[in-house]
C-alpha cells in the first residue's frame, strides 16, 4: 500500500501543480450543491472557497473515512459531505491500518459525552452531523505516536472509481496548511492497482 500511494504522489506530481483549463473547468471543478444555498452559515462552503487552493498546493496523503452521508455509498447523482482523519506527517511512515484504528476508536463516541473534554468535543461534533471541522487534531489519547487530524470533506462522484464510495481507506489531498480542507484525490491520479483494490 506505501508503493500505491507513493504512485498516487508521483502521478499528481509535486506543488505548485498547473492544470490545463479544460481540466480546471471540468473535472477538477466542484460545484456547490444546491442545498447549501439556504444554510449560508454553514462551514462546508470553506471547502468551495479553497478547493482549487488544495489542488493546486495539497500534500498526497492517505485518508480514512470516520463519517460519510450514506448516500455516496450507493449509485447516485449527488455528491455528499463525509469527515476524514489523516496524518500530515511523512506518509511512508503512517501506516493506514493506524489510521484505520484511529478512525474506528474515533467513531465509537458518537452519541456519548466522554469526561476528557478533547474527546467530548469530537464526540459532540460526529453526534451533531452538521458541525464542520478543519484540521481538528486528534488528542494523543487516541493517537500517541502518530499526529493525526479531522478534516470535514466533500465527495465528489465523479472523482471517484465508479463515481461511490467502495471503501473506507482512499488517498486525499490536503492543504497543509490552515485550513485544512481535505478532498479525495481524483481517481485520475490513482494507479490501475489501487483502484482494483478499491473496488473489491
Amino acid at each position: 500500500m506505501i508503493d500505491q500511494l507513493q504512485e498516487c504522489i508521483d502521478n499528481y506530481g509535486p506543488a505548485p501543480r498547473r492544470f490545463s483549463m479544460w481540466d480546471r473547468l471540468t473535472y477538477q471543478r466542484v460545484p456547490k450543491p444546491e442545498w447549501l444555498l439556504a444554510y449560508p452559515s454553514d462551514r462546508l462552503t470553506i471547502i468551495f472557497d479553497h478547493v482549487n487552493e488544495v489542488f493546486r498546493n495539497g500534500k498526497v496523503v492517505w485518508g480514512h473515512i470516520l463519517q460519510a452521508n450514506a448516500l455516496i455509498f450507493q449509485d447516485g447523482d449527488d455528491n455528499c459531505p463525509g469527515e476524514l482523519v489523516y496524518s500530515l506527517d511523512d506518509p511512508s511512515k503512517v501506516s493506514y491500518v493506524h489510521l484505520a484504528k484511529v478512525a474506528y476508536t474515533l467513531h465509537t463516541l458518537k452519541g456519548t459525552i466522554p469526561d476528557d473534554p478533547d474527546l467530548a468535543r469530537i464526540a459532540a461534533y460526529l453526534t451533531d452531523e452538521r458541525v464542520r471541522v478543519y484540521g481538528l487534531p486528534v488528542p494523543r489519547s487516541v493517537s500517541p505516536t502518530t499526529r493525526c487530524q479531522i478534516s470535514t470533506t466533500f465527495f465528489v462522484r465523479k472523482h471517484l472509481p465508479e463515481r461511490r464510495l467502495c471503501s473506507p481507506l482512499l488517498p486525499i489531498v490536503v492543504n497543509p496548511q490552515k485550513p485544512f480542507v481535505a478532498m479525495p484525490l481524483p481517481e485520475k491520479y490513482w494507479p490501475d492497482e489501487l483502484i482494483e483494490w478499491w473496488l473489491e
